[in-house]
């Protein structure tokens, strides 16, 4: 204690950052039993969905002409094999990792995952989500399309309005001068920077990853919402007792979390090619050849064409259709710096002393006042293209936060945190170290098991086939081929899902 009161304030900070994000090196973790549910692994399909779409982008920049991106795109999906197919793959990967993302970002709100010691971990996701949306940004506007690119100016001219000179900023990386040699005639120069941009983001998104795992391990899976008392430590290393004596607390084989990660990552990818196969993105096939059906930029049609931004940024979009672009800019950015700091925000502000929702009413209110306003502005600006909505937007948002407060806290405040500290009360978190007793059953009989396999294993057998069979002609079946291929993928993360992670057909703990 007297060692602690002697530190000096660098010593301090090097101590709370050392126990943040373990300076001096961590281990591979095994998950306990209860970690073996989908909402603990929802970071590994985002994960999955950013490395499936580095390898359909370095495939598609083989064939990219940023000096004229348009022509390359069509040749792309109309003349290369099995090109329409990756062309829909990386675009539908983007809008699956985005909105995963999404996904995992609520998620880890509403359990708290966010809380002491995690805090940086959230602050780094954070940066993730605004890379992930900046790398979307890039690439929406590269094949430049009518629509994409009317999309990517109009934004530029919104984002010159930010205030603390950002905007001079961002003109600083997004004026080109016309005449830079090497741009085709009629095509906007910028295009170049931003394809050279669309990799830089990438490799920090990659960086970022890297230090968000980094973190994750160091600290270990989070204890479920409803095992952490006030006042608890937030940390499955503080809870060896339960660790030894709960089932569902127990260490796993690393075997079974590999098995895991390869299921989620066979998983995404087999539903990305699916869905990819069966609904081609903006291309149709006319005279049994793929066709671009967006059309080419051009500042004529351009001027008569209403902005769209893309889904992710409908609720940007909002903000500066309801207000003026200083004060949607100001909006914007105090949205950024809540989310960013949320975690400093409960600690300090609202001082909620555990993870469980019941516990957290000041944040589950606000929260969901974020996640209705955003549903709500990105439907809003949807429906009203090239229109400005009015104050009455910025209104319509305040009285959603007012009513979630109104609503949400006292629900969590008054009615079910009592419930929640008495449930508590009257059954004690801790057992004292005493073994837990439980019984063995199999969850699936022998025969069973061996049934699912062999219809798994039929099932992959028939889609290689189709896939082999239609490949001689990839230009006509290559969506076809893309169905088959994403049937495949998920019959074999299933197979391996029974099999490995969960062990169906074993004895299992319950």
């Amino acid at each position: 204690m007297v060692d602690e009161q002697k530190a000096g304030l660098f010593d301090r900070f090097m101590k709370w950052l050392d126990d943040r994000l373990g300076i001096y090196g961590h281990t591979l973790r095994p998950a306990p039993r209860y970690a073996y549910s989908i909402d603990y692994w929802l970071g590994g399909l985002v994960l999955s969905a950013f490395i499936l779409e580095v390898i359909t982008g370095a495939l598609v920049a083989l064939y990219y002409t940023p000096s004229d991106p348009y022509t390359s795109t069509t040749y792309l999906i109309s003349k290369i094999p099995y090109g329409a197919l990756l062309f829909s793959l990386h675009s539908w990967g983007a809008y699956a990792m985005v909105f995963l993302l999404l996904v995992h970002m609520t998620r880890n709100f509403f359990v708290g995952a966010y809380r002491q010691p995690r805090e940086i971990m959230w602050v780094v996701g954070a940066g993730l989500a605004g890379l992930t949306l900046t790398e979307a940004y890039l690439g929406y506007s590269l094949p430049y399309n009518l629509i994409s690119w009317v999309a990517t100016t109009t934004g530029l001219n919104l984002f010159s309005y930010m205030p603390f000179n950002l905007g001079y900023l961002i003109s600083l990386f997004t004026v080109v001068n016309p005449d830079q040699p090497g741009i085709m005639s009629g095509v906007d120069p910028l295009v170049q920077r931003f394809f050279v941009f669309h990799w830089i983001v990438g490799g920090l998104i990659l960086a970022l990853i890297g230090l968000h795992l980094y973190i994750f391990e160091k600290h270990g899976i989070t204890p479920p919402v409803s095992q952490v008392k006030p006042g608890y430590p937030e940390l499955i290393d503080e809870y060896q007792d339960k660790i030894r004596s709960d089932p569902k607390w127990e260490l796993q084989p690393l075997m079974r979390s590999i098995g895991m990660v390869i299921m989620i990552f066979l998983l995404t990818f087999g539903a990305i090619f699916l869905i990819a196969g069966a609904i081609p993105f903006n291309i149709t096939i006319t005279g049994g050849t793929p066709k671009y059906i967006m059309p080419a930029f051009n500042p004529v049609e351009a001027a008569q064409t209403p902005p769209v931004p893309d889904w992710y940024f409908l609720f940007i979009y909002f903000f500066y259709k309801a207000v003026s672009p200083t004060n949607a800019s100001l909006i914007f950015l105090g949205w950024v710096v809540v989310t960013v700091l949320f975690p400093f925000i409960e600690e300090y502000i609202f001082r909620h002393k555990a993870p469980h929702p019941a516990l957290r009413p000041a944040s589950i209110a606000i929260g969901s006042g974020f996640i209705v306003s955003f549903i709500v502005n990105s439907v809003w600006a949807a429906l009203t293209p090239g229109r400005d909505i009015g104050p009455i937007g910025a209104e319509v948002d305040g009285i959603i936060f007012l009513v979630c407060f109104a609503v949400i806290w006292p629900l969590l405040r008054y009615v079910a945190q009592p419930r929640v500290l008495v449930k508590w009360q009257s059954s004690p978190l801790t057992d004292g170290g005493v073994v837990i007793e439980y019984k063995e059953r199999r969850i699936l009989s022998g025969l069973a098991v061996l049934l699912i396999n062999v219809s798994i294993l039929g099932g992959l057998i028939y889609s290689l086939y189709e896939v082999f069979s239609l490949s001689s002609n990839p230009m006509i079946n290559q969506f076809l081929i893309g169905q088959f291929l994403g049937t495949s993928l998920i019959l074999f993360s299933i197979s391996i899902f029974i099999n490995v992670v969960m062990g169906i057909g074993k004895s299992q703990d319950i």
